[in-house]
């Protein structure tokens, strides 16, 4: 993963997108990257679908009893379905969704617990788990993305590309020796920036390359 040196080199001051808010913060520099393309109307919306992303991949990491993953995903699967003012109080990523009041990110929020929710039902992860895995999580976060922006892009190829290329970095012990992972073909529009960008960081694209990709699509 790309550290300190994209910070140095890419700031959202220098790209003109001012101060950032913690859910921007609290990402890594590479994400950082891909959320200072989004437009600023989507912008903490975006951030804060990639931190639901994070903290479900978090708890599948630490679990070694896949009914307690269960309990644990059920409870933000709950807390997703209530009212805002009925959500628990307490928990950040929760409070910002109630302020933030956006449907579409709290549909894509849900979408992203039933995906994660998928790596439990299996111990070994199989080629057909991964592949369905990659078509749900892709959803949740590039079709959110897209839903966000109230636009129609299709996006499900490299959204499955991303989702499929980033477990693999995550999770590289637990990938079938089966594994297959497809190149697609990148769209160059400008409104799809942040997505391509996830998916070149997914590549193992960094540093100023990846920020090439940024400012010109290429």
């Amino acid at each position: 993963m790309v550290s300190g040196p994209l910070t140095l080199i890419c700031p959202a001051d220098l790209l003109g997108f001012g101060k950032m808010t913690a859910s921007f913060e609290q990402l890594s520099p590479p994400q950082r990257l891909a959320i200072v393309y989004a437009p600023a109307k989507v912008r903490d919306a975006f951030a804060l679908l990639l931190q639901f992303d994070e903290r479900l991949s978090d708890i599948v990491s630490r679990i070694t009893e896949p009914m307690i993953g269960q309990l644990k995903l059920a409870w933000w699967r709950d807390a997703l379905n209530a009212a805002p003012g009925q959500r628990p109080k307490g928990e950040p990523l929760l409070s910002a969704l109630s302020e933030m009041d956006r449907p579409e990110l709290t549909a894509a929020a849900h979408r992203l617990v039933d995906a994660w929710e998928m790596l439990l039902m299996e111990e070994q992860w199989s080629d057909a788990l991964l592949d369905r895995f990659a078509a749900a999580r892709g959803e949740a976060v590039f079709a959110g993305f897209v839903g966000l922006l109230a636009k129609d892009l299709p996006v499900a190829p490299m959204a499955q590309e991303w989702a499929k290329r980033d477990l693999a970095a995550r999770y590289p012990k637990a990938m079938p020796a089966t594994l297959s992972l497809r190149t697609e073909t990148l769209p160059s529009q400008r409104p799809l920036r942040p997505l391509t960008l996830l998916v070149m960081l997914s590549r193992g694209v960094s540093g100023p390359r990846l920020i090439w990709h940024g400012l010109t699509g290429h």
